[in-house]
């Protein structure tokens, strides 16, 4: 009989089943709950680790792995740049301008797939790979489509309600995936803060990204500025939803 390695239980057969996750052995109990806590519920401390619930930030989704929803969503991009590089007068029928937004609400959306270059295409797939694929896992791929999307969607409203300050942008084009990657930076922020760590690091990204789009030419920062504050406003709400209920389970 092998003896137990530090860290192991001697019978793992033993240890209570995780209450979010029915069927799975926890690994810990929760220091300020005393609740079990299986692998995807644990959230590390400095002394000891607590469960998602009091930790404030949303289960782990176990079916959520691999960034599957990150990796299409870039693959789409690619997809359709290339398209929209290609064949510009098919493009203008998906980029995004108040003085179609009326009639043509599709734009709202297919925009933030289309990009003004492959610089601005690559650097956007950049951050959306970094940020989106730890995102995705966290929340899962429903919740974090629904945060991306929501995000892009978002965008394009703040860009359309830009149009009451000054009339003149009414015919302004906007294209790029810019302010669904704001939402996801709000969206970390949200998380970031739940859980109690520190957010000075992707508050002052945020800062200079922001600033950028102020001072550079030819950049929306109404996008940016709308997408994040979608972005953070979903991630909000679905943190608060994912905190398992007293007397609940989580459905896989």
């Amino acid at each position: 009989m092998s003896l137990p390695q530090y860290g192991q239980r001697s019978d793992p057969s033993s240890a209570p089943e995780c209450p979010r996750h029915p069927g799975v052995r926890s690994v810990d109990y929760c220091k300020k709950c005393n609740r079990p806590m299986c692998v995807t519920c644990l959230v590390p401390r400095e002394v000891r680790a607590v469960c998602v619930d009091c930790a404030g930030t949303p289960t782990i989704a176990r079916s959520s792995r691999e960034a599957g929803v990150t990796k299409t969503l870039i693959a789409v991009c690619v997809v359709f740049g290339l398209v929209g590089f290609m064949l510009p007068s098919v493009e203008r029928l998906f980029v995004f301008s108040p003085a179609f937004a009326a009639f043509q609400p599709w734009r709202f959306l297919t925009t933030a797939f289309l990009h003004s270059g492959i610089v601005h295409l690559l650097l956007n797939m950049l951050a959306l790979y970094w940020v989106g694929s730890p995102l995705e896992k966290l929340f899962g791929h429903w919740r974090f489509a629904a945060i991306y999307l929501l995000s892009a969607i978002g965008g394009s409203v703040f860009v359309l309600m830009w149009v009451l300050v000054e009339p003149s942008s009414v015919y302004t084009v906007t294209v790029g995936a810019s302010g669904a990657v704001f939402g996801l930076f709000g969206a970390v922020f949200v998380v970031q803060r739940e859980a109690g760590m520190d957010t000075r690091t992707v508050l002052v990204l945020v800062a200079i990204n922001l600033a950028y789009g102020f001072i550079a030419s030819n950049v929306s920062w109404q996008a940016h500025l709308g997408g994040l504050i979608v972005g953070t406003l979903v991630a909000f709400f679905l943190v608060r939803q994912g905190r398992a209920k007293a007397g609940m389970t989580e459905k896989e």
